[in-house]
């Protein structure tokens, strides 16, 4: 995981920060951010799956996981990002990186994407014009039905997060009992990737599979 830090550190610190300007603020550069945990659990758990599988990313913002996936030895990747912006600046950091090309593309998801072998949602939480939660976990079997991987990695905020916030409603704080209930008869393993108050929300790490 070093290594993988090393490697998004040295030839693009300079370049996000005199460059990737975006809305009211900058992307974060990586010189003073502490490693995300969801990294080290998403390095682990893809280790242990046939690097030969097809992987898909919703929500690819600056194309992170997608790098971190890549550099965990999956080849065939893609991703989806609704910003425009965002698009071509994760694009443009994997081919400098990787000699990866436009491997992610500018919608919104659900789409036809195939059936990819592994469905990634990490750091990503969609709910636009929602304010229940049953239409938001909905919206998680919806995309996990749209793609019918045999691994759904599914990043969430737990329900255990009761801090008032803006940016995670009520509605979007997921239990252990909401996942089991969502996706009966499958197998499912959690992992806690943020803890709130020494990040600023607790997060959760489900992965369901066949």
């Amino acid at each position: 995981m070093e290594e993988f830090y090393s490697l998004l550190i040295k030839p693009y610190n300079e370049f996000l920060s005199t460059f990737y300007e975006y809305k009211e603020g900058r992307i974060s550069t990586y010189k003073d951010v502490e490693v995300p945990a969801y990294w080290e659990v998403l390095y682990k758990e893809l280790n242990k799956l046939d690097k030969h599988l097809t992987v898909f990313e919703i929500g690819s913002g600056i194309g992170d996981v997608l790098a971190l996936i890549h550099f965990s030895g999956f080849h065939k990747i893609r991703g989806i990002e609704m910003d425009e912006y965002l698009v071509s600046v994760a694009n443009d950091k994997l081919n400098k990186l990787f000699g990866l090309e436009s491997i992610i593309m500018n919608g919104k998801y659900p789409t036809n994407i195939g059936q990819p072998d592994i469905l990634v949602q990490i750091n990503c939480v969609y709910f636009e014009g929602m304010c229940r939660k049953e239409e938001f976990i909905n919206q998680l079997i919806n995309f996990y039905e749209n793609a019918n991987p045999k691994h759904y990695f599914v990043e969430v905020i737990d329900s255990s997060y009761t801090a008032k916030s803006k940016i995670f409603p009520d509605f979007v704080r997921i239990s252990e009992e909401d996942i089991y209930r969502a996706f009966s008869g499958l197998k499912i393993s959690s992992f806690l990737t943020y803890q709130f108050p020494k990040n600023s929300s607790t997060k959760r790490l489900y992965i369901i599979s066949k």
